[in-house]
């Protein structure tokens, strides 16, 4: 589980129970992923995050002063985004 699902951080209900865009599903807490958390994982800056949310690339929420990402919306931008590397 991410750090943030589990430091007992006051959730915000209403945006804990938004609704994806693919399925009916809530997404459950340990879907979140934190953006200190997400930087960590996949080795970028928190400006590289940030543009990519403000161009619309990936979708973001903030709980008081955290960013908070779905892993579903990370794991759809990565694929879309893959590509081979040849040396």
């Amino acid at each position: 589980m991410p750090k943030s699902s589990r430091n007992g951080d006051n959730w915000n209900l209403e945006a804990l129970t938004m609704m994806t865009e693919d399925t009916n599903e809530v997404p459950v807490l340990y879907d979140w992923i934190e953006l200190s958390d997400l930087m960590l994982m996949l080795h970028l800056t928190r400006n590289t995050l940030k543009e990519w949310c403000i161009e619309g690339e990936l979708k973001c929420c903030r709980i008081k002063k955290k960013i908070y990402f779905l892993r579903q919306d990370i794991e759809r931008f990565m694929y879309s985004h893959y590509q081979t590397y040849k040396p």
